[in-house]
């Protein structure tokens, strides 16, 4: 079993390195974008298990993260420089201060009174973007240059040295992730998701334990904000808007809370249904998306990677 998930981790990335060979011969450029979509969520998502997952709060205003990232990323680019690490960088500190400030007041309560304090910082956040001028207000910041990898090298929207930056991005967003929660730290989480009393009980400062993860989380998302703007050049409210926060949850339950693996998953699942029900009408992809949402609800509350694992107890035995 366990030579059998190598093998497909290895054939997936395989592929997505292969992918960009085909585009514009096998397929249309538009695929592209779609996957790459689908890695930016993937890295925001991957974040957001952390703290729902493995810290059991949901946030419903992880859009700010998202957007602050954005933002800061879209300033720098055309005002200062047009390093994409110098704008990846400072929209990591501000949404650092932000996580840590915002995390204060936030983790002082637990349940739907954390969603609820989440979501109204996220929409003073959209609210203040959408009507200061100085960062474009309702119209936001368009016109944003491609940024330099390297002397030379842009990370252009459809250029194949932004399609892999944003694959190691991915890459190496998992594997912090993974590394976070097989750490102490990572258990002490999953320790005060299951019962918080009784981590106290054993001396961890459970409010400090998930301010960090809330931090940490803002930080994924922040680097995700920055890629998004590369791929759609302009920063805009929209990224604010509570429907993305929305979105978010729905993609983490669909894939499997706790995870990893199911976050992006349920990424993929959304985003693909998204383009290609819409393809054939506008709005149907919100109700295909319900529809899946609820079922999923219904009969696999662990989201699809619980149907995965059910499908592999079952194998095992079979085979037994």
């Amino acid at each position: 079993m366990i030579k059998l998930k190598k093998f497909m981790w290895v054939g997936v990335l395989a592929l997505l390195i292969a992918l960009p060979l085909g585009s514009g011969h096998l397929f249309s450029d538009f695929y592209i974008a779609l996957v790459l979509r689908i890695f930016i969520f993937g890295i925001l998502l991957l974040g957001f298990d952390l703290l729902a997952g493995y810290g059991g709060l949901v946030s419903f205003g992880h859009a700010m993260f998202l957007g602050t990232g954005a933002y800061v990323a879209a300033l720098v680019w055309k005002h200062m420089n047009d390093s994409v690490w110098l704008g990846i960088l400072m929209g990591l500190l501000l949404n650092g201060l932000i996580g840590y400030f915002v995390g204060l007041l936030c983790v002082r309560t637990r349940a739907i009174y954390f969603v609820f304090l989440t979501f109204a910082f996220s929409q003073f956040f959209f609210v203040t973007a959408n009507s200061w001028r100085l960062i474009g207000a309702a119209d936001g910041i368009a016109g944003i240059p491609s940024p330099s990898l390297l002397p030379g090298i842009y990370l252009r929207p459809d250029g194949a040295a932004f399609y892999y930056f944003s694959l190691v991005c991915l890459i190496i967003a998992y594997w912090v992730a993974q590394r976070i929660v097989k750490s102490h730290f990572g258990q002490v989480l999953i320790g005060i998701r299951e019962n918080e009393e009784r981590a106290k009980f054993l001396g961890y400062d459970t409010s400090l334990q998930i301010r960090k993860v809330f931090l940490i989380s803002g930080l994924f998302a922040s680097l995700a904000g920055a890629l998004m703007v590369i791929l759609q050049p302009y920063a805009s409210p929209h990224h604010y808007n509570w429907i993305l926060s929305g979105d978010i949850v729905i993609m983490e339950i669909l894939g499997g809370m706790g995870t990893l693996v199911g976050p992006l998953l349920g990424v993929s699942l959304v985003i693909l249904v998204q383009d290609f029900v819409s393809s054939w009408h506008e709005q149907a992809w919100m109700f295909c998306v319900g529809a899946i949402y609820v079922l999923c609800v219904l009969y696999s509350p662990a989201g699809i990677m619980g149907i995965i694992k059910n499908i592999s107890s079952h194998m095992w035995v079979f085979r037994k």
